[in-house]
């Protein structure tokens, strides 16, 4: 981002953003808001809030749990997003900026006064049950990877005398910006003194103050999760920190209402008395809503772009939302009959020439989105994204496709299906663990309830067919698509079948979350929770390590270069998040937060 550059490079923003974040102080008097008016807000085609605890699983996450619900409720002790950038925000956050001492080993953070919904004050107690409960459970966390936090800590404290002080001594001394950006950002006091229990009729107590109480809480609170028809009665969920509380909630569409947290200390009170959260089946569902004038804060399809002065004469402004992150779609390395193929890079890169991304740009989103060729987007600019990613390392060419399959052992069969004729390790053969007569045919489950997106698997169909790949694609809600895209289980047989996953742009995009920093290791170290795909390599792990280690953003551009040449994942264009459609009379909503984060605490109704 060139907000970074004009501040004199990155550690010019962050000691900018620290200085700013000092000066906050909430003892001063502030004007008294009354909440009025209810504003409604869209929600992306078929995604809707499927978990409330914020120590979410993997097989949970979407852009409804992350940004725009669970943390109006809860937040975090680090807030990123600053006036439509992607940076800490001092003063959202729930504590100061951390202090290092011990050689750089050992972190100091001094919590502000901020108190839970019932009045009890948020202490270093609630710190502590958080990181009881990651040590315990760190495996089901969706943001885990090993030797992170909490791996990689030698010794907390978080003494009775001091409630608003808490230390966490780490085993070596790690990259300052890493820490920050990519550990301290994954810490959610929680309310020990409501959560800290393992049946809804026992009383509560200290039980994570030992691994397996720990684990017993997490399994309590991972059940009460679940059980969405409780979510408004549950007394677990009535207690938060954050400025909102839920009020309503329809398990069976998605429903959301929220209303101010009467007792919320931080620095932006909600303006409103109201905000609803509106789920929609489809684009089109959501676009005769918004001609409707249903929603106050919607998006406008990409397949309805010609719309978009209708809207700008009628009062509403049309925004793009760039997002934080890219698209891919997901190749499973370890299914049993495509996972030798995938494993192979040569294929990868064919089907990476098979992707005709200005193609999709210009003709199915008409300008409004962007190609990906790595994992660094190019919009908006910033300091990561390297010369090697934005140089398109494997531009569209069906020709290119077809000869490394060719010279690989391919008998190539354009608009057919290829067969491996010359099985083995050779340098001209198929590559180890494909059979003769092997196919180059394969099924992509992709996220239905997007014309556009569908559009695109359309043209991709028909450009992978150029070089005798064939591909099947099967539309399912993007819910279902995350259940299945789990690590494949051999034992059970669980998230070995499917083979690629696509949830697609505009709406599905990874998006660098609670680990800020463009790295994958959520997604591809090895064993990661996320890692899907069973992606391996030894030496993307020593790269991923050296991100934590090494100061500065070197070895962050180093992996950048490896992922966008090795292809674990295949690259696609990105849609901005959405084109927002917004009514002129509710204020406060832009800049849009690259991290997906809404503020509705800001919104105001006029007029």
């Amino acid at each position: 981002m060139s907000r970074i550059t004009r501040l004199g490079g990155l550690a010019a923003m962050l000691l900018a953003v620290v200085i700013s974040g000092l000066t906050t102080s909430f003892a001063a008097a502030r004007p008294r808001v009354h909440p009025a008016g209810t504003a409604t807000f869209a929600l992306a085609p078929t995604q809707t809030s499927r978990y409330i605890f914020p120590f979410t699983p993997g097989a949970y996450i979407d852009d409804v749990e992350l940004f725009q619900m669970q943390n109006q409720l809860w937040l975090p002790l680090y807030w990123f997003g600053n006036n439509g950038e992607f940076y800490v925000n001092y003063k959202l956050s729930i504590a100061q900026p951390p202090v290092y001492s011990n050689g750089g080993r050992t972190v100091t953070i001094h919590l502000k006064h901020y108190l839970w919904s019932d009045g009890r004050p948020v202490t270093n107690r609630d710190v502590e049950f958080w990181m009881h409960i990651y040590q315990a459970e760190r495996a089901q966390y969706y943001g885990y990877v090993a030797g992170d936090i909490p791996s990689n800590i030698q010794s907390m404290s978080f003494p009775s005398a001091t409630p608003y002080t808490f230390s966490i001594t780490f085993t070596q001394r790690f990259n300052p910006l890493s820490l920050l950006y990519n550990d301290l950002s994954e810490i959610f006091p929680i309310p020990q003194h409501v959560w800290d229990r393992v049946s809804s009729t026992g009383p509560v107590g200290n039980y994570d103050l030992t691994p397996k109480g720990a684990a017993q809480v997490f399994n309590y609170l991972n059940t009460q999760s679940q059980d969405k028809a409780t979510w408004t009665t549950n007394p677990l969920w009535r207690v938060v920190d954050g400025p909102w509380r839920l009020q309503g909630f329809d398990p069976a569409t998605g429903y959301t209402t929220l209303v101010p947290n009467a007792r919320f200390t931080g620095p932006d009170r909600p303006h409103l008395a109201k905000v609803e959260e509106v789920p929609f089946t489809s684009d089109t569902a959501e676009f005769d809503a918004l001609r409707a004038g249903q929603l106050d804060y919607g998006y406008l399809p990409a397949a309805d772009l010609t719309q978009k002065s209708y809207f700008q004469s009628h009062g509403y402004s049309v925004v793009p939302w760039p997002e934080w992150g890219f698209a891919s779609f997901w190749l499973n390395f370890t299914n049993p009959k495509a996972g030798a193929i995938f494993r192979q890079l040569y294929v990868r890169q064919a089907f990476q020439h098979v992707v005709d991304q200005p193609g999709i740009v210009r003709h199915v989103y008409h300008g409004d989105a962007y190609p990906s060729y790595g994992p660094v987007p190019l919009v908006p600019k910033s300091i990561y994204l390297t010369k090697y990613e934005s140089s398109n390392p494997y531009p569209y060419s069906p020709e290119a496709a077809r000869k490394l399959l060719a010279s690989h052992g391919w008998k190539v069969r354009v608009n057919g299906v290829d067969t491996c004729a010359h099985p083995g390790q050779g340098p001209h053969q198929c590559g180890a663990g494909i059979a003769r007569g092997a196919r180059m045919s394969f099924t992509m489950q992709a996220a239905s309830g997007s014309i556009e997106f569908t559009a695109e698997l359309s043209v991709m169909r028909s450009d992978w067919s150029l070089a005798g790949i064939h591909l099947t694609i099967v539309l399912a809600p993007a819910d279902s698509l995350l259940t299945d895209a789990v690590p494949c289980h051999r034992s059970t047989s669980v998230g070995c079948g499917w083979q690629m996953i696509n949830l697609g742009a505009p709406g599905f995009t990874v998006t660098f979350s609670p680990q800020y920093l463009p790295t994958l290791g959520p997604w591809l170290y090895s064993n990661a929770v996320l890692n899907a795909g069973g992606y391996s390599s030894p030496t993307l792990d020593h790269i991923i390590n050296e991100t934590n280690v090494v100061p500065g953003p070197s070895a962050y551009l180093q992996e950048e270069n490896f992922v966008s040449r090795e292809l674990p994942w295949i690259w696609e264009p990105d849609f901005t998040y959405q084109l927002s459609v917004i009514s002129n009379h509710l204020r406060g909503a832009v800049p849009q937060d690259p991290n997906l984060n809404i503020y509705p605490q800001d919104w105001v109704l006029k007029g």
